[in-house]
C-alpha cells in the first residue's frame, strides 16, 4: 500500500506542478473594457404626422474605462397605424400600417460618475440610417355616376440618413435616455397622385436595462 501511495504521488506531482506553472504564466484578464447589452422602451414623438407612440430598442456597448467613453451599435423599432403622413387630399377609405427601424452607431462620453451610488452619466451623438416599411389599402378613382372607385393595396419601403444626440443616466443596471433624432425626409407618391412624407425627426425618452 505504501508503495502504491508513493508511486501515485510520483506520477501526480509533476502534473500538479505543470498546472501551477501554467496558471502563473496566464496573463491577467483585461480590465480596460466593459461590454454590455441593453434593451429599452419609451415614448417617441416624431414629426410630419407619424404621431406619438412607443419606441423599442436594443444596443450593444463597449466602454473604454480608462478613456471615459463608449461606442455602441443600436437598432430601434416604431410601429404605428394611426398616422397622418399625406398631403391634401389623402386617399379615400384608407387603412395603413408603418414600421420604422432606425439603425445607428453612437459615441458617448462620460461626464460624471458617483462610485458610492454606482451611477454614471454619458452625453453623446449617433449617426445611422432608418428603414421604413409602409402598407396601405385605399380606394382610387373619380366616383360619381360615370366614374368608380377601385380598391388598391400598395407596399412601399425606403429609408434615409439620420443623426441623433442623447444623454444617458445609468444607475446600477437601469438607465434613462432622452434622445433627439434629426432625419432626412423621405417622400413618395402612390398611384392616383397621393403623396406622403416620412420624417422620423423627433424626440424620445426611453427606460432600459443594461446587462453586463
Amino acid at each position: 500500500m505504501k508503495r502504491f501511495i508513493v508511486l501515485l504521488v510520483f506520477v501526480v506531482s509533476p502534473g500538479v506542478l505543470i498546472a501551477q506553472e501554467q496558471k502563473k504564466e496566464e496573463p491577467p484578464k483585461s480590465s480596460n473594457l466593459r461590454q454590455y447589452y441593453s434593451g429599452k422602451f419609451g415614448f417617441y414623438q416624431p414629426g410630419d404626422g407619424l404621431n406619438n407612440g412607443l419606441l423599442f430598442g436594443v444596443d450593444g456597448i463597449t466602454e473604454f474605462i480608462h478613456y471615459n467613453f463608449f461606442l455602441s451599435g443600436a437598432a430601434d423599432l416604431y410601429l404605428k397605424q394611426t398616422i397622418g403622413i399625406y398631403g391634401n387630399p389623402p386617399p379615400a377609405g384608407y387603412a395603413q400600417a408603418m414600421i420604422l427601424i432606425p439603425l445607428h452607431v453612437n459615441f458617448g462620453y462620460k461626464i460624471f460618475e458617483v462610485g458610492d451610488a454606482d451611477s454614471r452619466g454619458f452625453v453623446g451623438a449617433g449617426l445611422g440610417y432608418y428603414l421604413y416599411f409602409y402598407n396601405v389599402d385605399y380606394q382610387s378613382g373619380t366616383g360619381g355616376v360615370l366614374g368608380g372607385l377601385t380598391s388598391r393595396s400598395e407596399s412601399k419601403n425606403g429609408g434615409n440618413l439620420f443623426g441623433s444626440v442623447f444623454f444617458r443616466i445609468l444607475i446600477g443596471q437601469i438607465f434613462v435616455e432622452p434622445r433627439l433624432y434629426i432625419a432626412a425626409k423621405e417622400e413618395e407618391t402612390l398611384p392616383g397622385g397621393y403623396s406622403y412624407r416620412v420624417n422620423p425627426s423627433g424626440f424620445a425618452v426611453t427606460l432600459g436595462f443594461q446587462y453586463h
